[in-house]
């Protein structure tokens, strides 16, 4: 029988099948808000993970971006089957495929995949780790452990969400940061898992995160890999604030804060 963290992988590496088979094909467009939209093989990569769901977990709920779900299940699923579908849409390989499980509100186990890379990213609540397949010329699975690391200095910032006093539109132009990090500006949590790797040194974004398909799987690998992950103004996250700081380690979180406290 697979663990939880194992169904999770297993469901994530379904949907990103079908996300890496539509990729560069023409999809069509069911609901359409203008940036914010969805496409047939979003549709089918829920169906494929919630098919692995179902055989694994079939008494567990499970909360889907596509098709919504119940709340009223102490083991839950959280299914975004493609978190970037604006790239993915327009053939840009920059989006993931998340999936995380929430016992009685707290995440134990979560899984991110990258189709373009051909990696899996995943934690059990304890370990964080990256599976290498055999689309990246092995003979079997491979698991590695991942970890943060400070070296890049690239930070990614998220702009669809809103912070208080826009403090996004004038982080990415604020000297004090662009002389410590080197901002970048992506639409996929895909991002949040490049903290856990050591790719990243941080991550920033606002809005209310509480029991997110997008977010609560990287969330977990974060912390699962070491990262401090805290809201915006340095304390437990999905309290106060709210938002999100995600950082390598203590120092680099610590300079990311103090140039968004000079902004508030």
């Amino acid at each position: 029988m697979f663990s939880d963290a194992e169904v999770a992988v297993h469901a994530a590496q379904a949907g990103a099948a079908v996300a890496r088979a539509r990729f560069g094909t023409e999809s069509h467009r069911i609901r359409d808000t203008g940036v914010d939209f969805t496409t047939d093989a979003d549709v089918e990569a829920e169906r494929a993970i919630r098919a692995v769901l179902a055989k694994h977990r079939p008494d567990d709920g499970v909360l889907g971006e596509e098709f919504g779900g119940s709340n009223d299940r102490p083991r839950r699923w959280l299914v975004d089957p493609i978190c970037g579908t604006l790239n993915h849409a327009a053939g840009v390989p920059l989006y993931a495929v998340n999936v995380s499980l929430e016992i009685d509100g707290v995440t134990s186990a979560a899984a991110i995949a990258d189709p373009a890379a051909g990696q899996t990213f995943w934690t059990d609540g304890i370990e964080a780790r990256r599976r290498d397949g055999p689309s990246r010329g092995q003979e079997s699975d491979v698991d590695v452990p991942i970890a943060p690391a400070p070296t890049s200095r690239i930070v990614t910032v998220n702009l669809e969400s809103h912070y208080p006093g826009s403090i996004a539109d004038r982080l990415l132009f604020d000297a004090t940061f662009r002389e410590q990090f080197s901002p970048r500006c992506l639409s996929t949590t895909l991002a949040l898992s490049w903290v856990a790797t050591g790719q990243h040194a941080g991550y920033i974004t606002g809005g209310d995160l509480r029991s997110s398909v997008h977010w609560s799987a990287g969330i977990a690998l974060c912390r699962a890999a070491g990262a401090r992950v805290t809201n915006l103004t340095g304390g437990d996250l999905h309290t106060g604030a709210h938002g999100l700081i995600a950082a390598a380690d203590a120092e680099t979180h610590a300079r990311m804060l103090a140039v968004l406290n000079t902004m508030r």
